[in-house]
């Protein structure tokens, strides 16, 4: 089976870089490796980002900085980014990042390792105001979070959230998986299978139902390379394309209904 890797290679960042928004596909930093692109509204209006930074922990007058991840609202005006805005979605000292927001632009999905996290980093969910504030931030509970980290959330079609964990026994390192989200329920994790995750690290998916296709990025590339690899999950066989024979997982994932409520209030601003 042969890899394809994106038609638009992923650029190495190597410089530390003053707040941008970044296009495509997302990019690798030498500190964190991949980084998602930017989170679009629906109008192409709004988009959410994540940023990093290095800043003084809480406890110990000598301690060395800590890498501290924050959001980012930004608005476009006559073409151009602007009136960029940071969002309190946790407490200070904590992270926030990989933020994906809905469909609908109504809800703004994040990883964040606040205190009450139920391991690392959690995927959360905060309601999105008419005002572009931000409501509660949400934990989604033991249906999607573990002791470990939960990163790299995508709402596909709606409601369907893609996520990468390495807290569950799955096929090494992150693996992705998938649930059913609606407004305040959600289904048990649903891990995509063997032949969407590798023995490496995968890190987020995309899905083209009209051709079949799954795309997936991912650092089974040789020496660990990151790259977007184009995966096949219809039964015909395709050039130069993996091919996914059983398809069970991410059907069950499509056609999952809601049953499950999100757990209480984490942190509230």
């Amino acid at each position: 089976m042969n890899q394809i890797t994106a038609q638009n290679p992923m650029k190495l960042e190597t410089s530390k870089e003053a707040i941008k928004i970044n296009n495509g596909n997302g990019h690798l930093s030498t500190l964190e490796g991949y980084i998602p692109s930017k989170s679009m509204t629906k109008d192409g209006k709004t988009a959410y980002f994540s940023q990093s930074s290095e800043q003084k922990p809480l406890y110990g007058v000598f301690s060395k900085k800590e890498q501290i991840h924050e959001i980012y609202r930004a608005e476009k005006i006559n073409g151009k980014w602007s009136n960029i805005t940071k969002l309190k979605v946790c407490p200070k000292y904590a992270s926030a990042k990989h933020p994906t927001v809905s469909e609908d632009g109504k809800r703004l999905f994040f990883a964040s390792n606040m205190r009450g996290s139920y391991g690392k980093y959690d995927i959360y969910v905060a309601d999105i105001k008419a005002d572009g504030s931000l409501g509660v931030s949400k934990n989604l509970g033991p249906k999607v979070n573990t002791k470990e980290d939960e990163l790299y959330p995508n709402i596909y079609n709606g409601t369907l959230l893609f996520f990468a964990s390495e807290g569950r026994d799955g096929f090494g390192g992150l693996d992705l998986y998938a649930s059913q989200v609606s407004y305040n329920t959600l289904t048990p994790s649903v891990n995509l299978g063997s032949h969407i995750n590798s023995s490496r690290d995968d890190y987020a998916i995309q899905l083209d139902l009209e051709k079949g296709e799954s795309y997936v990025v991912s650092n089974r590339g040789e020496n660990h390379t990151i790259e977007q690899v184009t995966i096949a999950y219809r039964r015909q066989s395709m050039d130069n394309t993996m091919v996914a024979y059983s398809d069970e997982n991410l059907k069950t994932a499509l056609n999952a209904e809601t049953s499950n409520e999100y757990t209480s209030t984490s942190f509230e601003d």
